[in-house]
């Protein structure tokens, strides 16, 4: 409550999505108590359909997320407001992340000047909410939010990028979607090609947003989502090979150069301190054949064993 203050513009909405413990009583009473705190219930149907629902009870021209289960900063209000008097279309402003071992800042934008960078998670981020009028979250799926953000990059005219972390986001919370690996983890690829089928229907596959969407595909495919396939495969090396294979297979058949994507370039550090020198080479290698799958799979389980053990 001490964040939101005494600014008079701010409607907070609880939606309680079909809750089965105390969670919605205690939203209740806070909309009784609070004047700016609404109280709305619905059958379960994911987060998805929850940030859906209550977007069309949104008053104001601004809209945010937040997640039950985490937090925002004291100047969290006061700093997104005062950005919001330029009349963006986006602000997008970093995390910090945090369980019960380690703590971390998450850059809500990997490079400043390239939106094509962008943390997918709805949560850092403050929208006009009039961009929902053409995009919703998907319903059904996990990475909703990748299925979300870069659509939405085709509306954005004006955006601002505020460094510094306004929201602490709960990291590998005991029974959270993305803690829990199973098919579900193959949602990426829905959420991805059904982005990429968006900006060919709007006749928007340009140079730019082809880097973009091909930056993205590498990213959350062969590193992001891949240590996941990992798991989910518990170290089958064949099987493992056989899914990335066919992953490789659609990035070559969407994006043929990848290989030459400027923004992969520009954000190197990334990839190398992932992969190590010749990360092209090596990112080329997954799925490609077998045995140069599980060279480049000995070198990241050797470079990178905390993240294949946790998140990465």
């Amino acid at each position: 409550m001490n964040s939101i203050g005494n600014h008079p513009h701010i409607q907070v909405l609880l939606i309680n999505d079909g809750s089965n413990d105390k969670s919605g009583e205690i939203a209740q009473n806070f909309a009784n108590t609070y004047e700016q705190f609404y109280y709305f219930e619905k059958e379960n149907g994911g987060l998805s359909d929850a940030r859906n629902y209550g977007l069309q009870f949104a008053e104001y021209d601004y809209v945010a997320f937040l997640d039950s289960d985490d937090l925002i900063e004291e100047n969290y209000f006061s700093v997104l407001l005062n950005q919001i008097k330029l009349n963006p279309d986006l602000i997008i402003f970093d995390i910090r992340v945090f369980d019960k071992h380690r703590e971390y800042t998450l850059n809500g934008l990997e490079i400043p000047a390239n939106l094509w960078t962008v943390q997918p998670n709805a949560v850092s981020k403050v929208y006009k909410r009039k961009l929902f009028d053409n995009i919703l979250f998907p319903k059904g799926i996990i990475y909703e939010d990748v299925g979300t953000t870069y659509k939405l990059l085709y509306y954005i005219k004006h955006f601002i990028y505020i460094k510094e972390p306004l929201y602490r986001y709960r990291e590998n919370r005991k029974g959270s979607i993305m803690s829990t690996i199973s098919p579900k983890i193959n949602d990426i690829y829905t959420a991805l090609e059904d982005t990429y089928k968006f900006y060919k229907q709007e006749n928007a596959l340009t140079a730019n947003n082809l880097e973009g969407l091909g930056y993205q595909y590498i990213k959350l495919l062969m590193w992001s989502n891949m240590y996941r396939q990992l798991k989910f495969y518990k170290f089958n090396y064949l099987s493992f090979y056989k899914k990335m294979r066919n992953t490789k297979s659609l990035i070559d058949l969407r994006f043929g150069t990848w290989s030459t994507n400027s923004i992969i370039h520009e954000n190197k550090a990334f990839f190398k301190s992932r992969f190590g020198e010749n990360y092209i080479k090596k990112i080329d290698y997954l799925g490609k054949d077998f045995l140069g799958t599980l060279y480049v799979l000995w070198i990241l389980i050797m470079r990178n064993s905390y993240k294949i053990r946790s998140k990465a």
